[in-house]
């Protein structure tokens, strides 16, 4: 979940890092207000959550209030990448000296943060990186182990700039307490009077842990007919065979089996944790819906513990549900996960694939061949 460059200021100026002055605007009136409290020139910026601003034209100056509207009237109308702007930011232009960048980012490969510090900024990072290898630091930390004053100044050294080093903690410790897979700063601008000072924010938080962040809550938009609660997706479709997956890649790749043969009446994916109460919830939201004919269960637990699951699904079929259940559940505890789902009436698959499940469920309910 990508936030809007005002948003991620606002962390850090909660963080203590400066940012400069200014405020969001929703109307070309407000932006007017804005810019004659800021006083002198002004920067109007789109906020869309798209990258490229600056090239698509999302980013203008103005030169007195009058103008700043203009502008905003202008770019409240204009779609960056197909994005609508949900607002302008105005803010005072500054006198600066030169501009760096700094970024944290979950590094997929390596398993662990990296950090990423450049004497050029502004510009994009990756084309930086692919010119001038040299002017691009990186670096990676331990996951536990945070980020120390010591090794900040060791990432921030080649950019002659007191004080980054500062910044970059305080960063981190946007990066950590928000679950971001991205934080950057860029540019983190040398201004004439010699302070850092962040013109732009890119914060990417990891939706899968938005369920921990009550702040962020508010800011997940669920498409039409999505329910996310305590961190399922879940999506009612018009068909009759139920579905519950624990993952998305998962319960995609089930639907299109149903889809041969029948038709899917959801999309559920389980999040990033399996429990008793998750997947007792996750059922009775698939029961909910009329006409339903059968459920199926595909659930793969590396480390999760499934047998809880199981447990959870075990307590909603002793309330008596009226349709037939498949289950296809592999990995953690599975041999104890199988018993305590057929033992509450479950059809348990062993099989390793998918299709074996999916046509036990539709010959169950009379859709087979």
């Amino acid at each position: 979940m990508r936030l809007h460059e005002w948003e991620g200021k606002e962390l850090f100026r909660e963080a203590g890092i400066l940012v400069p002055r200014g405020g969001v605007a929703q109307t070309p009136e407000e932006a007017v207000r804005i810019a004659a409290e800021l006083g002198g020139e002004v920067v109007v910026k789109s906020q869309v959550l798209a990258g490229g601003r600056g090239h698509a034209g999302g980013i203008r100056t103005a030169n007195d209030p009058a103008v700043a509207g203009e502008v905003a009237a202008l770019l409240l109308q204009t779609p960056i990448k197909g994005c609508q702007p949900e607002g302008v930011l105005v803010e005072e232009k500054l006198d600066l000296v030169r501009e760096l960048y700094l970024g944290l980012a979950v590094d997929g490969v390596a398993g662990r943060p990296a950090v990423v510090v450049s004497a050029e900024g502004g510009v994009d990072i990756e084309a930086v990186a692919a010119r001038r290898p040299a002017a691009v630091r990186r670096g990676h930390l331990a996951p536990l182990a945070g980020l120390d004053r010591a090794r900040a100044g060791e990432l921030t050294a080649g950019l002659e700039a007191p004080g980054a080093a500062e910044v970059l903690c305080r960063l981190h410790e946007i990066f950590a307490a928000n679950e971001a897979l991205i934080a950057e700063i860029n540019p983190l601008a040398w201004g004439s009077d010699g302070r850092l000072v962040a013109l732009d924010a890119v914060i990417e938080i990891d939706e899968a842990a938005v369920f921990r962040l009550p702040r962020w809550q508010p800011r997940v938009r669920p498409v039409p007919g999505e329910t996310r609660v305590g961190g399922m997706t879940f999506v009612e479709l018009e068909g009759e065979i139920g579905l519950v997956c624990s993952g998305a890649g998962l319960g995609m790749a089930t639907m299109d089996l149903i889809a041969e043969r029948a038709r899917p009446a959801n999309f559920l994916e389980t999040g990033g944790g399996i429990t008793r109460e998750l997947m007792a919830q996750a059922l009775r939201l698939v029961l909910a819906r009329p006409g339903l004919q059968g459920v199926l269960i595909n659930i793969y637990g590396g480390i999760n513990p499934i047998h809880e699951g199981a447990l959870g699904v075990a307590e909603v079929l002793a309330e008596g549900i009226g349709v037939p259940v498949v289950a296809k559940a592999l990995g953690n505890h599975q041999e104890e996960t199988w018993a305590i789902l057929e033992a509450a009436g479950v059809e348990v698959v062993r099989a390793l694939d998918s299709e074996t499940a999916v046509t036990a469920l539709l010959n169950r309910v009379g859709r087979g061949g």
